[in-house]
């Protein structure tokens, strides 16, 4: 990775450098894919390098139900009896994006991608359905923080920190596309990215208050909700990398 990056910024020294057009035009684009639904504007940086900047979200977008999750029923008493618990998924992210296409040609769209995507840590929100009336009262408790259910329903997030923290995200990115973010020679054009997004260990997190009042994130572990553990063990294998797949249109505006 760090290698491409020292080649897109040779590329873009190399670009102002020649005395090639900068910021010369503009275009806006639309897309959708599995890093949401997004707005970007875009302007060359010579005819080898074209900066994207842009923001997406993708709350309530694709909903998914994880079966398999139990609770105690009385969260006091670990060895009551247990209760599956359903958990309501979909993406969560909510991020601007900065973005530089280098493409190996002047004139062709095939190119290569780098950059970040930065905002909130959560990638997939979740709800734990239908539990217990003791977790609407009682809560569990979360290195003092008391987390509870609210009418059954007890909101929850699958985060991710990348380079940054648990309140705000920095995960880089790599990838390859087809198309020009700004067609020089067409007002419309369409682009194709692949790539990845690097966002480090994944955890599962709520809200908790505590004793004073204080409302906090706390992490939800194996310790607090049995099977949580095995659950985020597994997706953190697959969560490292966030596969990036979007196709976007763009329109010239100058």
């Amino acid at each position: 990775m760090k290698r491409t990056i020292i080649l897109s910024l040779a590329a873009l020294f190399l670009s102002v450098s020649a005395g090639a057009q900068v910021f010369d035009h503009l275009s806006i684009g639309l897309g959708a894919g599995t890093d949401g639904l997004g707005i970007e504007l875009a302007a060359p940086l010579g005819n080898h390098v074209d900066v994207r900047a842009g923001y997406g979200t993708a709350v309530g977008l694709i909903g998914y139900t994880l079966n398999g999750i139990h609770l105690p029923e009385h969260p006091a008493n670990p060895n009551s009896s247990d209760v599956p618990v359903p958990m309501k998924m979909g993406f969560g992210m909510n991020d601007a994006r900065l973005l530089f296409n280098i493409y190996p040609s002047a004139t062709k769209g095939f190119h290569f991608t780098v950059g970040a995507y930065m905002g909130a840590p959560s990638f997939i929100r979740g709800k734990l359905i239908n539990m217990p009336s003791d977790y609407n009262t009682m809560g569990i408790d979360v290195d003092g923080y008391l987390v509870k259910a609210k009418n059954g329903v007890l909101a929850t997030e699958l985060a991710a920190p990348g380079l940054g923290g648990k309140s705000f995200a920095v995960k880089p990115y790599v990838g390859i596309g087809f198309g020009r973010a700004v067609d020089r020679d067409h007002r419309v054009s369409f682009c194709f990215d692949l790539g990845v997004q690097y966002q480090g260990k994944a955890g599962l997190w709520a809200e908790g208050e505590s004793v004073t009042g204080r409302i906090e994130k706390v992490q939800l572990t194996g310790e607090h909700i049995k099977e949580i553990g095995d659950v985020m063990d597994e997706v953190s294998k697959y969560a490292s990398f966030w596969p990036t797949l979007s196709f976007r249109l763009n329109v010239r505006l100058f």
